[in-house]
């Protein structure tokens, strides 16, 4: 029995020597409560995360934080933050994704459990172990194509041409669409027929009071061009037309300062590399656009 308890009381004390405990001065990092460097953080434009650098004692950067803002490509999706961890004296950087919001003690974390700094400096061999294995690094791979998955399903963004997104665009013959030197998407005109009807005159047969009376017709047929806009690969979109609703003033992709969004809008970048078009010509660009920008096409 005193053996057993022996061997228990070994354990916790073993255990209790292995348990290092990070704790956050205002600018020192103490591990087991021994200070192993200092540090400095600012607040980013995300509030409450931080920006941060830790350094030696004798004031060289070990390492670097830095806030990053990824936009949400889309309405539907919203933006989200990660890190990007840099090491000075070795010149890796590591980006990752980490939900906690209380970053300053979670890097202190991470240089406890992977033993990153140690008298007084960066341990490289420790660095590498780190950006190999830490799993903010899937995470923040896996946050990112969540994003494309949604595109995928929602807009078909795997069948889209791959190109830069940003340049101007072009429409050739009103029928091809480029961006960035290649063929994107076309546009196709097919033309529709209505047939209505119009009464013009009603007759009554007066040798038989109970029928019903007949009611003539003039028939009519509206002809009318319907614009498709289609995927390079010929893919249809099918919700074209919500596109119409958008305008020069208002797209809805807009941002505080609106005048500025407008000034920097892809209708206005690509009508302004376009030297003469047509008012026809001039509503497809900036529906096109609008498209692009919501990435539809």
């Amino acid at each position: 029995m005193k053996k057993n308890i022996l061997s228990l009381l070994l354990f916790f004390a073993t255990a209790f020597s292995f348990a290092q405990d990070v704790r956050l001065s205002d600018s020192v990092i103490f591990i087991n409560n021994n200070p192993i460097a200092l540090y400095s953080k600012a607040l980013s434009n995300s509030t409450p995360r931080y920006n941060m650098e830790v350094y030696s004692f004798d004031d060289y950067v070990l390492i670097k934080a830095e806030v990053i803002k990824f936009n949400a490509p889309v309405a539907q999706l919203k933006p989200f933050y990660y890190y990007e961890i840099s090491f000075p004296p070795t010149a890796d950087t590591f980006s990752v994704y980490i939900e906690d919001e209380a970053f300053p003690l979670v890097l202190g974390n991470i240089i406890r459990d992977y033993n990153l700094i140690g008298n007084n400096e960066l341990n490289k061999k420790n660095v590498k172990k780190f950006i190999a294995s830490y799993p903010g690094g899937p995470a923040l791979t896996a946050k990112i194509k969540s994003f494309e998955l949604y595109l995928n399903d929602t807009r078909y963004l795997n069948e889209q041409v791959k190109r830069d997104r940003t340049k101007p665009v072009t429409i050739i013959n009103d029928r091809v669409i480029m961006q960035d030197g290649v063929k994107i998407g076309l546009i196709a005109v097919n033309q529709s027929v209505t047939e209505s009807r119009l009464p013009v005159a009603v007759t009554r047969d007066n040798a038989n009071i109970r029928s019903p009376a007949t009611v003539h017709y003039d028939y009519f047929m509206t002809m009318a061009n319907e614009t498709d806009i289609l995927f390079a690969n010929g893919r249809k979109i099918d919700n074209a037309n919500y596109y119409n609703k958008w305008s020069r003033e208002k797209p809805l992709k807009g941002s505080d300062d609106q005048k500025l969004h407008a000034e920097r809008s892809l209708y206005q970048v690509s009508k302004k590399a376009t030297k003469k078009i047509s008012g026809y010509t001039d509503q497809l660009l900036m529906k096109i656009c609008y498209m692009i920008e919501d990435y539809a096409l």
